[in-house]
């Protein structure tokens, strides 16, 4: 048996006694005759050297942690096999990949980004005044509990059934610091098993979801949104859908299809995730009810963000929980701080209590119509670019066949100009040519000269291709 040490320790060292150990076992293995060795046993060791057992403790700890030695439950503990590692091992230096820069340019359609309106900017900022203020009178008001601050959720009960028709109370909503939060914090009340997931949708879905031992499983978007075919076909015990404005193509999910899905959900018992991400934003008619609103069985968990309304920076949104998954919530996150800054949860209060919040959303509604229109009408004037027009959103998906990628995106680089293709939200796409254009960032101004250029670009390489 090797392990056993004759020599004693030196008790007049200052280095300590567990080390000492720990240095005349690593020192005693031979990688020719040490392999799968049995050590000494802990209460053996500590007799026969005179020292405690957690002094041998410690020190075969030590070993463990360095992959010398390893311990079988009940049997004790053992030299490792190490006579094919290197003597004086070199660690590998890890392998450096340079990040491709992305470089400015002047028009960029990038998606979730929104044009800083100066009216809704001072509103915001007297919010925060306020609420500086009302700190200074009550330091301890703003110390939300893991929910929020419960003026906030009142608020929020008011405002979910006058604009979406959400039916909830303010203990079932929790305010988070935005939408992958408030879905990392769904799946982490599902038990191991699978969600269905959009395809084309949101891209960081799968890992996030392998995160909380989720599998996913990807089910085809129509022109009328989610293949509910597909969908009953899996049989995912929960799905992720964003039937207002599906992410990215924009399609809708007719009264009917929202109807049959919500029955299949309750006679599966299957969570259905509604992510209604710019439900706000829709230009020719009024919109669709959440799906929430129609939900008879307890089946839907409600997503939503204040990201879209103010500045993506303000990082918050909300969760409206199902009463199914109440007790579980409140049993893990009992002890959990608040997402959200007490402080500027208290702003939005303000901002809401002082209408702004309303006044905001119409104003940038009215704004992002005029985008919306504008691009719809520059873009019907070529066949180059083709695109999806849905009446509603904060972007729109088109097609630009003919054009290899790489060809297109070098050509609009030298416009300064960036879109964005759908390679990494569309698993299997069909044909590598579709892009996605947020053009709410964009002034009306600016709009009017990059879409021009967009088209003259396209028009121009599909001549020559």
């Amino acid at each position: 048996m090797k392990g056993q040490l004759s020599m004693p320790l030196d008790r007049q060292a200052t280095t300590p006694l567990y080390l000492q150990l720990y240095q005349l076992l690593k020192a005693s293995y031979d990688p020719q005759k040490s392999a799968n060795q049995k050590l000494w046993s802990i209460r053996k060791q500590a007799q026969n050297l005179h020292v405690s057992k957690t002094t041998v403790e410690q020190a075969y700890d030590q070993l463990i942690a360095e992959g010398y030695v390893y311990t079988i439950p009940g049997s004790g503990y053992y030299f490792n096999d190490l006579q094919h590692w290197p003597t004086s091992p070199q660690r590998a230096k890890p392998a450096v990949i340079a990040a491709s820069p992305v470089l400015p340019v002047k028009y960029d359609f990038r998606y979730g980004v929104t044009e800083l309106l100066t009216p809704s900017w001072n509103g915001w900022k007297k919010s925060v005044r306020t609420a500086l203020r009302q700190t200074e009178e009550q330091p301890t008001a703003l110390y939300p509990n893991a929910q929020g601050l419960f003026k906030l959720r009142q608020q929020l009960v008011t405002f979910l059934r006058q604009t979406r028709g959400v039916q909830c109370r303010a203990d079932q909503i929790v305010i988070t610091n935005g939408p992958k939060s408030g879905l990392e914090l769904l799946l982490s009340l599902l038990p191991a098993g699978t969600v269905g997931i959009e395809n084309p949708g949101y891209r960081g879905l799968t890992a996030l979801a392998a995160g909380y031992d989720q599998q996913t499983v990807r089910i085809p978007v129509t022109t009328v949104g989610l293949d509910l075919a597909v969908l009953k076909r899996e049989r995912p015990q929960a799905v992720y859908t964003t039937p207002a404005h599906q992410f990215p193509l924009g399609y809708g999910l007719p009264i009917a299809q929202r109807l049959d899905l919500l029955q299949w959900a309750a006679e599966k018992h299957c969570l259905i995730i509604e992510d209604d991400y710019d439900s706000e934003y829709r230009y020719d008619a009024h919109p669709l009810p959440a799906l929430q609103s129609l939900a008879t069985a307890d089946q839907v968990a409600y997503l939503g963000t204040f990201a879209k309304g103010i500045d993506p920076t303000s990082r918050m949104g909300y969760v409206v929980l199902p009463e199914q998954l109440l007790a579980r919530y409140h049993q893990r996150y009992q002890y959990r701080s608040a997402m959200v800054a007490g402080l500027v949860q208290q702003a939005m209060v303000n901002y809401f209590e002082s209408g702004a919040y309303y006044r905001h959303l119409s104003r940038s509604r009215s704004l992002n119509r005029q985008k919306y229109q504008l691009l719809s009408k520059l873009l019907s004037k070529t066949t180059a670019i083709q695109p999806i027009l849905t009446g509603a959103g904060l972007h729109l998906v088109v097609r630009i066949p003919k054009i290899p990628q790489a060809d297109l995106m070098a050509a609009l680089q030298q416009q300064s100009i960036r879109i964005y293709p759908l390679d990494s939200n569309w698993e299997n796409m069909p044909t590598p040519d579709y892009y996605l254009l947020g053009f709410t960032a964009l002034s009306l101004a600016a709009l009017k000269v990059a879409i021009p250029m967009l088209v003259t670009t396209c028009e121009q390489l599909e001549k020559n291709s």
